[in-house]
C-alpha cells in the first residue's frame, strides 16, 4: 500500500511528515515492518525537532508507551523532563488519550497512522495538531518502536506552543492506513 499518496489526500501536507513517510515505505521495502536500526540520524536530521520516538512495553493491561527521545518542540511545550516516563504519565489529557489509542492502534494494525486535531485555548487561535506515527520492529515481527512525526501551526498570527497541551481539542480526523 502506498501510504503517503493516501495521507496526503486526508490532509497530511507538512513536508517533514511526507519525506519520513516515504523514506518508512522505503526501508519496510517487502517486510511489513522496518527495523528500527536501520534509521539512521541522517535520515531524521531535518526533523529531529518534531520527532517523538517511544518503544512500546507490553504488559498485562496492553501496551504503554515509553518516551526514549523528544525533540526540542516538544522541549518548549512541557516544563517537565519526559525522557523515560509513559505517555498516559507525561501528556496533558485530551492529547494524551488521543496519542494512547492511535499507538494502540498502530502497534494491532503494523500500520502507520495520521490524525489531525484542532486545539484552542481559551479564544486564542486555533492551532492544528498534526500527528504521524510510524511503527518499527526491532528483531520480531511485532511493533518495538513507534517515531512520531508532530507538526503544529495556525492559520492566524502565531500561537504560544504551551497552548496545545492546555488547550482543548475542538476537532480531530483519525486516518488509518485501512
Amino acid at each position: 500500500m502506498n501510504y503517503h499518496d493516501k495521507f496526503r489526500s486526508l490532509g497530511m501536507c507538512c513536508v517533514q511528515q511526507v519525506s519520513l513517510l516515504r523514506l518508512w515505505e522505503q526501508l519496510r521495502g517487502d517486510r511489513i515492518l522496518p527495523k528500527f536500526s536501520s534509521l539512521s540520524a541522517d535520515d531524521v536530521s531535518r526533523s529531529i525537532d518534531k520527532l517523538s520516538f517511544c518503544e512500546v512495553v507490553r504488559t498485562d493491561t496492553g501496551p504503554r508507551f515509553r518516551i526514549i527521545q523528544n525533540g526540542a518542540q516538544f522541549e518548549r511545550m512541557y516544563s517537565e523532563k519526559r525522557v523515560g516516563r509513559f505517555l498516559d504519565e507525561s501528556l496533558s489529557p485530551p492529547i494524551r488519550d488521543q496519542a494512547i489509542e492511535y499507538r494502540k492502534r498502530v502497534v494491532e494494525t503494523l500500520e502507520p497512522s495520521f490524525s489531525l486535531s484542532a486545539v484552542r485555548k481559551n479564544n486564542g487561535p486555533i492551532i492544528r495538531y498534526e500527528r504521524l506515527l510510524l511503527p518499527f520492529a526491532g528483531n520480531g515481527a511485532q511493533v518495538e518502536q513507534i517515531v512520531g512525526v508532530i507538526t503544529l501551526f495556525s492559520e492566524e498570527n502565531g500561537f504560544d506552543i504551551s497552548d496545545v497541551t492546555s488547550g482543548q481539542i475542538v476537532e480531530h480526523a483519525n486516518t488509518t492506513a485501512r
